[in-house]
């Protein structure tokens, strides 16, 4: 990892890779921070590809449209006809497989370390950021296009401003400018209206509910067959904590998405992590919005993270 300040790190990193042929991903289930960053720095490294594996989620889907992006599989590339791999929002190969075997020039991203696995020849790790936006916004200048894409970024992570810090809003006052965007527009992209589908997938999801008033927390756990961060969000409005569950047939894991209030004092990111450390896998995120791939069934992933919940919430009382 490169001891100098990002936009050094960032400034070296282009000097030896932004006239080559770079494949630029991110993780899977792309969202609008995931797709905003790695357009951003698809403008700033011209000869790069924009890669992703699965269907980005409505926002991002949005913002590609909004913004003409172009993706292709990460799995469709030959990795002998590029220069390397830029990962951006995410340092574990859980959540981006097909990134195994590349050479990992660029790391970006802002989410703590439990379960980072990659080493990147450039680093740039941001665990206080609340987006992986937000970092690239600050490296270097921004056109307008990308200014609109990381704008959408920062808002859609932040949570409207959940997670901000001071210097969030000096960010994204500045990347409004250069966009020469409204926030409602950029609102409408950052938490669009659901579908149908999404609908009933988070509805399906409360019908599921069963929840648990433990160590001073109502805990809340469901099971999706999709969508499973919107219904974690949704219901994470009612309940203190919420572990919501969504089972992947073809990898044979659970995948998890967590959300918790601002007054709930257990780090998700850490409670995601052990989960990992006990069931396999991987886990991490932010304290406040967390995930985890698990080696387990949907049933024991859901007891463990909420034991472990419990325990490291009645361990803080001690």
């Amino acid at each position: 990892m490169q001891k100098a300040g990002h936009p050094e790190v960032f400034r070296e990193f282009l000097a030896k890779y932004a006239k080559g042929r770079v494949a630029i991903a991110t993780h899977n289930r792309a969202d609008t921070d995931a797709i905003a960053s790695a357009f951003a720095l698809s403008k700033i490294i011209p000869g790069s590809v924009i890669c992703t594996d699965e269907e980005p989620n409505e926002g991002a889907r949005m913002l590609i449209e909004r913004l003409g992006i172009k993706t292709v599989p990460l799995s469709s590339l030959r990795k002998e006809e590029f220069d390397g791999l830029a990962v951006v929002d995410t340092s574990a190969f859980t959540l981006i497989p097909n990134a195994k075997g590349w050479k990992l020039i660029l790391i970006i991203d802002h989410h703590r370390s439990d379960g980072r696995d990659m080493k990147g020849e450039f680093e740039i790790l941001d665990p206080d950021s609340p987006s992986a936006s937000e970092i690239i916004a600050n490296l270097t200048e921004i056109g307008p296009d990308a200014a609109f894409g990381l704008s959408v970024g920062i808002i859609a992570d932040g949570a409207r401003f959940k997670s901000a810090r001071a210097g969030t809003f000096d960010t994204l006052g500045r990347l409004m400018k250069a966009a020469k965007a409204d926030y409602r527009e950029l609102l409408e992209i950052a938490e669009p209206d659901p579908k149908p589908e999404t609908k009933l997938a988070m509805l399906t999801a409360m019908k599921r509910l069963e929840f648990v008033y433990a160590a001073g927390y109502i805990i809340a756990t469901t099971e999706v067959g999709s969508n499973e961060s919107d219904a974690a969000s949704l219901i994470a409005d009612a309940a203190d904590v919420c572990f919501v569950a969504k089972w992947k047939d073809f990898e044979k894991e659970t995948r998890i998405s967590a959300r918790a209030r601002k007054s709930v004092s257990v780090p998700l990111n850490k409670v995601m992590a052990q989960a990992a450390q006990m069931l396999g896998g991987a886990g991490g995120g932010h304290a406040k919005a967390a995930g985890a791939a698990l080696k387990a069934h949907t049933d024991e992933s859901l007891k463990t993270c909420v034991e472990e919940f419990v325990r490291l919430a009645e361990s803080g009382k001690s």
